[in-house]
């Protein structure tokens, strides 16, 4: 896959899936961009997330 062939389908899923402005999304960072895109397929039910972080997992006990 050439790379005007993944920013066509970056530039999808920016504009239809997830409602974007072309403007927004070729003045968003690639990595923000992902990130969201990620959180996308993850409430869409297509991703999981890499792991599960609990609110026990970032304050430490002692505070408590």
């Amino acid at each position: 896959m050439t790379d005007d062939e993944i920013f066509t389908r970056l530039l999808y899923h920016g504009r239809v899936q997830m409602g974007m402005s072309e403007r927004e999304f070729w003045l968003m960072s690639i990595g923000q961009f992902l990130d969201l895109r990620a959180c996308h397929f993850q409430w869409l039910g297509l991703e999981k997330a890499a792991r599960v972080v609990t609110i026990d997992d970032v304050v430490p006990s002692s505070i408590v």
